[in-house]
């Protein structure tokens, strides 16, 4: 028996050596991987766009471009999405950039998250497993696949995992703080979900600091300025609108969708050919939401047995592999099987880990990355469980991953060696 983990431990000891040895070279791979391959695909996926969203992101763009102001058909006003992504696809198309370009821009902000992954790995003192992650990074492929499209899940993840770095410096100065509050206001500027990001990280930032009481009050300094970056968009839209719309007029749907006595887990899309849906739809854009939210709330009021169980299908639903999509050519049965073999390792560390923490306690940077992660599956629930907007949860996943590498190698390696480890990195 000794004899067997002294083996085991050999082994685990040479490929945390050979991993370590050629981290460098594993990471700058994956990034010549994901510039290459990335500038390939986006070419080779053409100057078509499959889904509904990514042709009204790019209408927006368009529109913004050519100098019609942040509108759909070029005429009435929108304030169907956060403005950031648009801004960027217009951005890029004023310089004279097309479909395939736009998504190369991706694979650059998709190199972006893994150099970020990185940075944390480092603040953790996990560097060593930087080529652990950067391989599962990869091997995750339907992060490269994401990036081809002209969502901003990709945008949204980069900046969630700075957010995340940016929140893991403790004893942060004033300047740190106030990048804190601005990255604040850029997620929920690229995509409204990330609106119960900003109050887990600024949670944990207080529970971790050995002065409570002062870094009480460097958050709420970053909220204000999250909330003055936030208001140059809510002013624009009271103006346009003369209501207040903080985010988006979109999400009422979404929130109906997964709520009413019809939600079925297996076709998301049958909604369309619900009554209500197409009264409400046919409303200005500024009344839908409220119309929905007032059905959303008379069914969870009416059937409250109902709604909690439909949350708790929808909570387990969240770590699916694979979603029943609007284009479902898209996600064939050989996506499936990839997805499958890629995500369910992941997830599987996770719960290890977890499972491990009574004799191995997570560390600081551990907790705040579960305690995202963990909250977006409750917060999603609420809606629509969707793998995109997952995608940038998996990231820190993979950052996780990382730190609970590091952790176990040194524990089976011993302090000593340990020690070297880090000296080196």
């Amino acid at each position: 028996m000794f004899k067997m983990k002294k083996r085991q431990r050999n082994i685990l000891g040479t490929t945390a050596t050979l991993a370590e040895k050629y981290g460098n070279a594993i990471f700058s791979a994956a990034i010549l991987f994901l510039l290459g391959a990335g500038f390939v695909y986006a070419f080779a996926r053409g100057y078509n766009l499959h889904f509904p969203d990514e042709r009204q992101y790019f209408a927006i763009a368009g529109n913004l471009a050519s100098g019609k102001g942040f509108s759909l058909d070029g005429t009435s006003p929108t304030a169907l999405f956060p403005p950031l992504y648009p801004l960027l696809i217009a951005a890029l198309l004023k310089l004279g950039a097309s479909i395939p370009v736009v998504r190369c821009v991706n694979y650059l902000i998709l190199c972006g998250s893994l150099l970020t992954i990185r940075s944390i790995l480092r603040h953790e003192g996990a560097e060593d497993a930087r080529g652990i992650s950067a391989f599962l990074f990869i091997a995750y492929g339907v992060l490269f696949y994401t990036a081809g499209t002209l969502y901003p899940q990709t945008l949204f993840t980069l900046v969630l995992l700075l957010l995340v770095r940016c929140a893991l410096e403790k004893n942060a100065g004033t300047p740190a703080m106030l990048l804190f509050g601005i990255l604040c206001a850029v997620l929920m500027l690229v995509h409204s979900t990330g609106v119960f990001i900003p109050p887990v990280a600024g949670l944990w930032m207080i529970l971790v600091s050995p002065d409570r009481k002062k870094t009480f009050m460097k958050v709420a300094a970053s909220a204000l300025v999250a909330v003055a970056c936030l208001s140059i968009w809510t002013t624009r839209n009271y103006l346009v609108f003369h209501r207040f719309i903080p985010l988006t007029t979109h999400g009422g749907d979404t929130l109906y969708i997964g709520n009413n006595p019809h939600t079925s887990l297996d076709a998301w899309y049958d909604y369309v050919n619900d009554a209500f849906y197409q009264e409400a739809s046919q409303l200005p854009e500024t009344e839908q939401n409220r119309y929905y939210l007032k059905k959303t709330i008379r069914f969870w009021t009416t059937h409250p047995a109902d709604a909690a169980i439909l949350y708790l299908r929808k909570l387990l639903e969240y770590f699916n592999y694979y979603n029943n999509l609007f284009v479902g050519r898209e996600f064939d049965s050989l996506k499936k099987v990839i997805m499958f073999i890629t995500y369910y390792p992941l997830l599987l560390c996770l719960v290890i880990r977890l499972l491990m923490a009574g004799r191995v306690p997570l560390t600081d940077g551990e907790k705040l990355l579960v305690a995202v992660y963990i909250a977006s599956a409750f917060f999603h629930a609420l809606f629509i469980p969707r793998i995109r907007f997952r995608l940038p949860y998996d990231a820190l996943l993979i950052a996780h991953i990382g730190i609970m590498y590091h952790i176990f190698t040194c524990r089976m390696r011993g302090p000593g060696e340990a020690s070297a480890i880090s000296a080196g990195t």
